[in-house]
């Protein structure tokens, strides 16, 4: 089943969040308001995270094993994306807002969902992230850790589900003709209206900009810095399995399972050695997830 049955869930979650901004003005001063509203859409958001972690980790061939090398029944949220901070390195991303009803001032900068701080849980300091520990303070004791709820949390939290969204998603962007780097931005820029996910440029290709050896701007150092904390990364001239291709590798194996009438009534295949093409397009510029 290819259907993503998350995706409509996060945009349900997102119209509620920007109906809810038109009620509490969202600015630095009121992060820490909390009410029953926000306590009932960090439950929900975070719930979703941990579902669609499990996810990505399975995409993945994630495999989590006890000491027998059993695969365990049990994982928890921290350990799935500790295993997804090594293959996407999610600590480093960067989510923007940038729903309309925020002050542009609310954060000192963009957010990082999954940067860990040191807090301490049950006397002890340990690494966590600080919405993921206000969700359980909330599911396990909501009357006593009610100020949990607060929009700060949940703002966060929202980002955190955004992204993980978009890994799920795993699109791929492309261009079969053309340099057009505004083309392919705008689809990155267009999963939300609420937030907004750092993308990079990994080539060697700066169509007009400023490549001036006197310039303070250098194109090349700027991407490079950006680089860790994009999820998207475009490339040029990059080969990949285009929408064609996988047409073309569909007709292949029709193809390739054409069966012919022999005259004793039984049936072969018409081409007996048929050899598959691995159908692959070389790019102008693809945009996909950051690996790097």
């Amino acid at each position: 089943m290819n259907k993503n049955l998350f995706w409509p869930i996060y945009q349900k979650l997102e119209e509620e969040f920007k109906e809810l901004s038109y009620y509490i003005a969202i600015d630095r001063k009121q992060l820490k308001t909390y009410s029953i509203k926000i306590a009932d859409l960090i439950l929900r958001t975070v719930a979703e995270c941990e579902n669609i972690a499990s996810v990505i980790c399975k995409n993945e061939k994630i495999k989590f094993t006890d000491k027998k090398g059993h695969i365990r029944k049990s994982v928890y949220f921290n350990e799935y994306i500790d295993e997804l901070n090594k293959v996407f390195k999610l600590d480093k991303k960067l989510v923007n807002p940038i729903f309309n009803n925020i002050d542009s001032s609310t954060f000192n900068c963009k957010l990082q969902p999954f940067r860990k701080e040191t807090l301490k849980v049950n006397g002890k300091e340990k690494e966590i992230i600080p919405w993921y520990n206000a969700y359980n303070k909330i599911k396990h004791d909501r009357v006593k850790n009610y100020k949990q709820a607060n929009l700060e949390n949940l703002i966060t939290s929202l980002a955190a589900l955004f992204m993980l969204n978009i890994y799920l998603k795993n699109e791929v962007f492309y261009d079969n003709d053309n340099y057009d780097y505004k083309k392919i931005v705008s689809k990155i820029e267009n999963f939300s209206d609420a937030f907004e996910i750092d993308y990079s440029v990994k080539t060697n290709r700066y169509d007009n900009t400023n490549t001036d050896k006197n310039s303070f701007f250098d194109p090349v150092s700027f991407w490079e810095i950006a680089l860790p904390m994009s999820v998207y990364v475009l490339e040029c001239d990059k080969e990949i399995k285009t929408d064609t291709d996988s047409v073309a590798d569909s007709m292949d194996k029709l193809e390739s399972n054409i069966l012919i009438a022999k005259s004793d009534g039984s049936f072969e295949k018409k081409y007996s050695e048929y050899t598959f093409t691995d159908h692959k397009t070389v790019c102008k510029i693809v945009a996909s997830i950051n690996r790097y």
